[in-house]
């Protein structure tokens, strides 16, 4: 029988008890002061008041009679008269000296009875004991006095038994009070008691009913128990088996017989585990701390009567058993469950291996096409500025074309591979939204022309300046019009944009391209948006195309928190849609006069500049060679890294371009040991490479490079980036060779930037936690301790922080470090030493300069 069921009657039988006890200690309460009460009721007769108090008015009237008798005879007896005070006298001993009054609450009115009283026995008493002469003489003043004496008294008697009548009357409600509450709690007690042995009547049918319905209960248990697929065992507080069901038969393979007795450590628990159950077990003995008991399930391994472990899904819950706390385990094995399990994860990682792959080799071969393209379209463009006949440029014209076409394949590739890696940067910059959409409507204008096609705009009034990444929106609006054109002949096709004020400094843009095309299938709307979707992929279609243009812009979308749809009817058009938030900005600050560093847009009037190319394919450095010589400047060819830091380290170039990826030795790795020493540490290197991700170029920048030129690039592209180099770092050659000027301490242009963004407080802020930062860092280089690797680690970090805030000498001295440390020139940090030290004084005293001003 359950515990709760076996102890609740012996509980009621305790409170009926506890009740029945209290009822009779507050009837004997209520008893005690009935009785009480009406014994102050028995008492009165003895003591009687109204009696006394009449008694003593009769005593002072028959006083007054005599006196009165007395007066009127010649030669009256006084022996009367005397006997009469005497009686009159004790009659107010005896009213004195009761303790009624006190009992009754009458004592202040009796006192003022007594009072009155004492005066006059005070003034009558010498008469009565004097001589008769002198009584007789005081007869009528006796009179008066006796008489004034009777009216005081019977006032002051009337007032006494009014209040001993009402006091009477309390005394009786107080005492019909008490029985009423007597009547009441007997009847409420006697009630209850009808009630509880009611209820105890009805509770022990319960506890009866529900004692056979545990026992009903038990024994359901224990069958479903026999019968569970689940393996079932019950241990004791000792670890011995109590119980052990067939399920659990067939998981461990131990019959019951053999089970039941055994210790948990010697039948299923594997041998390197026994010491850790037999700690828990004893935690559970000594503290009562249960670890893994109603837990919740666990996962652990078992092991099976031939010694083979496997795993099993676990919960263990506790109760009380006759002798003490038993364990119940449930046990499931889960073998067949982790074997599949395993084979998804294997099957997953597999599947993520091999998009990983695909997207590793999309970049790789984006990166290998666009190295060869270099040559192709720069060969082309050469070849497009010579002399040739009309025949031969119209083949020139054709190949260019072919070649930019592939180019942009390779492009949407290219975004497809770094969306797929996480690698998607976006920038941000303040635009104005009307310009950027006219131009790229413009672009297409001539190719929708050749197919009768109109482009429309409807471009809402007085659209804000707003701050985001422009050339990701104009590649998903290029692709939308793009699309429309394509496939529209002889029609029509509408951009049109407004902006939706949203809030505080923000704004949603609401732009669609609707043309009057073919149209879309509606089951095919969203397939669209999907990679390599092309409508018609038969080898007879007329638009060409990779079918990612929209896979594209829907990524772009989403990653800049918009969204891009589409709606369209077969034969009548389509209409793209992309909603995207945005930030507005206040009108952009005038330029300042004299900006930090000069940008030439476009230019190839630019003084003759001795370069130096370091590239490994030979295509590329012929094609480079041709156009440096086409702009009017002088080249000098390295096939790898390391010649081209042989080269810089012998002669002073005014520029080097440098390519990324080469045998023998990597741009980067070169441009650090260009920066460390040699006559070209402070020249001007220019990554020349096909690596387009965002955070690759910001590594080229962090090795110490000061520009980039993707490939492929266009005669127009390297001219506009020499001019740059001529606007900000050259000076007229010297007549004679001279050192290289000085590099400056400070990027203004970078400190300018840095300004602009943090204000003059951010700024100061910025510089101080710099200072103190690489102090910190410039102690831990110091020290003996550093590991080479350490050593690097630390140089790059410095060279990282420094480019940030703007330390650019300092920035090119720790990448030139990281360069040698990197080539295994263990003994670069101490061979630098003094150059460090001086560096970083220059940085410290520039930059604390900086932040007072």
């Amino acid at each position: 029988m359950p515990s709760a069921l076996r102890y609740r009657p012996r509980f009621f039988r305790f409170v009926l008890f506890g009740f029945m006890a209290m009822a009779v200690g507050v009837l004997a309460v209520l008893s005690v002061e009935a009785r009480r009460e009406m014994r102050l009721f028995q008492e009165d007769p003895v003591d009687n008041i109204h009696w006394n108090l009449t008694q003593l008015e009769l005593d002072l009237v028959l006083l007054l009679s005599a006196a009165e008798l007395a007066l009127q005879q010649e030669e009256p007896p006084l022996d009367k008269l005397r006997k009469r005070y005497d009686l009159f006298y004790s009659r107010i001993e005896m009213v004195r000296s009761g303790a009624m009054f006190e009992r009754l609450d009458l004592e202040a009115t009796i006192r003022a009875l007594t009072a009155r009283l004492d005066g006059f026995l005070q003034r009558t008493t010498p008469l009565i004991d004097g001589s008769d002469a002198s009584l007789r003489a005081a007869l009528p003043a006796l009179v008066e006095d006796v008489q004034a004496l009777r009216l005081d008294m019977r006032s002051m008697l009337i007032r006494a038994v009014a209040q001993y009548a009402t006091e009477s009357d309390q005394h009786r409600g107080e005492l019909a009070r008490l029985l009423r509450q007597i009547a009441a709690t007997s009847a409420a007690l006697l009630t209850l008691l009808v009630a509880l042995l009611t209820s105890v009547l009805y509770l022990n049918r319960q506890a009866e009913r529900k004692t056979d319905e545990a026992l009903r209960m038990s024994s359901r248990l224990r069958a479903t128990v026999a019968t569970a697929l689940d393996g079932v065992i019950v241990a004791g507080l000792d670890g011995r088996v109590l119980d052990f069901n067939e399920a659990a038969e067939r998981i461990f393979g131990f019959s019951r017989d053999e089970a039941i007795g055994q210790v948990l450590e010697r039948l299923i628990i594997p041998a390197r585990h026994v010491a850790g159950h037999n700690a828990g077990m004893a935690q559970m003995r000594d503290t009562g701390r249960k670890k893994v008991v109603d837990a919740g399930r666990i996962q652990i391994t078992a092991k099976r009567k031939s010694g083979e472990e496997f795993p099993v899904e676990m919960s263990i819950t506790s109760d009380s058993g006759p002798d003490g706390m038993i364990f119940i385990a449930f046990l499931r094995d889960i073998s067949e469950p982790v074997a599949n399990e395993r084979a998804l994860l294997a099957a997953r990682d597999k599947a993520l291996a091999a998009e990983q792959a695909k997207t590793d080799f999309l970049a790789v071969m984006s990166h290998e096409m666009r190295t060869p393209l270099n040559g192709v379209i720069a060969a082309l463009e050469i070849v497009g500025r010579k002399a040739i006949d009309p025949s031969q440029a119209k083949f020139v014209r054709l190949a260019q074309s072919s070649a930019k076409q592939l180019l942009r394949h390779v492009n949407d590739v290219l975004d497809i591979s770094k969306v797929e890696a996480g690698h998607l940067a976006l920038s941000e910059s303040t635009f104005e939204l009307a310009p950027l959409l006219t131009s790229l409507a413009d672009v297409l204008r001539p190719l929708a022309a050749q197919k009768a096609t109109e482009i429309e705009l409807e471009i809402g009034p007085d659209l804000p300046l707003v701050r985001g990444d422009s050339f990701r929106l104009g590649q998903i609006v290029q692709n939308l019009l793009s699309n429309a054109v394509k496939f529209t002949d002889g029609g029509k096709v509408v951009l049109k944009a407004i902006v939706q004020p949203e809030g505080a400094g923000m704004a949603v843009l609401d732009l669609s391209v609707t043309d009057s095309g073919i149209g879309i299938a509606p089951e095919d709307l969203e397939r669209i948006f999907e990679d390599f979707v092309m409508l018609d992929p038969s080898y007879g279609r007329t638009d060409a195309g990779t079918g990612l243009g929209l896979a594209i812009s829907r990524r772009l979308a989403e990653a800049m928190g918009g969204r891009i749809g589409a709606e369209s009817e077969i034969g009548k058009g389509s209409r793209f849609w992309l909603r995207l938030p945005m930030q507005t900005a206040e009108q952009a600050a005038p330029a300042p006069a004299e900006p930090a560093r000069a940008v030439v847009q476009d230019s190839t009037d630019t003084p003759a500049l001795d370069l130096l190319v370091v590239e490994d394919n030979a295509t590329n450095r012929v094609v480079m060679e041709e156009m440096l010589r086409l702009l009017g400047h002088r080249a000098t060819l390295a096939t790898d890294g390391g010649e081209g830091v042989t080269e810089a380290r012998a002669h002073r170039y005014d520029a080097i371009l440098m390519d990324i990826s080469m045998p023998v030795m990597d741009g980067m790795t070169a441009t650090g040991l260009i920066r460390a020493e040699g006559l070209s540490k402070d020249s001007w290197i220019v990554a020349v490479t096909a690596h387009t991700m965002p955070e690759e170029l910001a590594k080229f920048r962090g090795a110490g490079m000061d520009d980039c030129l993707t490939k492929p690039m266009s005669i127009r592209d390297l001219a506009r980036t020499l001019a740059t180099i001529t606007a900000n770092r050259l000076s007229p050659p010297p007549a004679a060779p001279a050192p290289a000027p000085a590099p400056a301490v400070l990027d203004a242009g970078r400190i300018e930037e840095l300004r602009q963004a943090l204000g003059a407080e951010g700024m100061q802020r910025t510089v101080a936690q710099f200072l103190r930062n690489t102090d910190a860092t410039m102690d831990r280089l110091r020290s003996a301790a550093p590991s080479p690797a350490e050593a690097q680690a630390l140089c790059h970090e410095l060279a990282g922080v420094a480019a940030m805030v703007g330390a650019a000498q300092l920035h090119r001295h720790f990448a030139g470090l990281e360069a040698r440390l990197r080539t295994g020139d263990a003994s670069a940090i101490a061979a630098a030493q003094a150059d460090t030290d001086r560096l970083w004084a220059e940085a410290a005293a520039a930059l604390g300069d900086l932040a007072e001003a």
